[in-house]
């Protein structure tokens, strides 16, 4: 199984976050996927970055499956991280390749199908969900056949999904948001994404609100610093969750479902005859410069 991770976020975000002792986006991703699919090639892709090479549209078709990590950015702003994000986005659809998304990714495949995404209405969500609600589609999809019908997950978003994009279907909804899963049919392929993050360890939330506390009270998330301070000393202590957080087999329980029934049918016998799209493709510049022929860029994982 061949696999692409597309990090989210400019490269001096997630090497700051790195450098403070966070783990950024897509190496989260690595350590999921290591878990999921063990014997999976995995390659990275950094489009938020100007001087970054990324794969053509047949070059996408030799991968399996492309999931999108969180960001911090906003897929409003009009800022060219985004718009190389975005055009990227839309040949992966192009590609006919199965297509996930956390948070971030979410927003990115529903804007480029044509749905709409805003500042949330109730503000950020941040921590552990309110109860998740299946809907009805939700109940009866191959995503969710582990997932009962409420359910939490581990969560930092500020804008939410506010228009749904032609061919799409939400499958999960909650009390801050009514987007928390979609699918997307647009182009080609077929999208998957939840608003959540299924592939957050705790200790990334713990990261993070030692890291933006100040923003956090700000917000009125947290009416005290010392809430905040129990929040984080909640966190560090595994009896305070559900079992679908603090059982991380079960909080990444749907991206499992989707590599299961998404990806690995995709997996054919001319899968080899596939793999010269990375030896004779050319990956392309986003930022209409000149074009390089060259694949060192994208790397398998170590």
């Amino acid at each position: 199984m061949r696999l692409l991770v597309v990090e989210g976020n400019r490269k001096e975000t997630w090497q700051k976050r790195e450098a403070l002792g966070g783990v950024p986006y897509h190496k989260r991703f690595q350590a999921m996927l290591r878990i999921l699919q063990p014997k999976a090639e995995v390659a990275i892709a950094f489009p938020a970055d100007d001087d970054t090479l990324l794969p053509s549209v047949n070059q996408l078709r030799s991968f399996q499956g492309v999931l999108w990590t969180g960001s911090s950015l906003h897929v409003n702003d009009p800022s060219p991280a985004i718009w190389r994000q975005l055009a990227f986005a839309e040949d992966v659809f192009k590609s006919g390749v199965p297509f996930y998304g956390s948070c971030w990714g979410l927003q990115v495949a529903t804007k480029v199908a044509g749905g709409q995404v805003a500042s949330c209405l109730k503000g950020r969500e941040f921590g552990i969900t309110k109860p998740i609600e299946l809907m009805d589609s939700g109940k009866q999809h191959v995503y969710f056949k582990g997932r009962t019908e409420k359910y939490s997950a581990l969560c930092l978003h500020l804008d939410e999904i506010v228009k749904l994009p032609e061919n799409s279907e939400v499958l999960a909804r909650n009390d801050h948001s009514e987007v928390q899963a979609l699918t997307i049919r647009y182009k080609n392929s077929e999208f998957f994404g939840v608003q959540y993050h299924p592939e957050f360890l705790v200790s990334d939330l713990v990261f993070i609100a030692r890291q933006m506390s100040q923003s956090l009270f700000n917000e009125g998330i947290f009416e005290t610093e010392e809430g905040i301070a129990n929040f984080i000393s909640d966190l560090e202590d595994p009896s305070n969750f559900p079992s679908e957080i603090s059982n991380y087999s079960l909080h990444i329980q749907e991206v499992k479902s989707w590599l299961d029934c998404a990806v690995r049918p995709t997996i054919t016998k001319d899968y080899q005859r596939n793999q010269n799209f990375m030896l004779n493709g050319q990956f392309s510049k986003r930022n209409g410069k000149n074009v390089k022929n060259d694949v060192s860029n994208i790397k398998p994982s170590p």
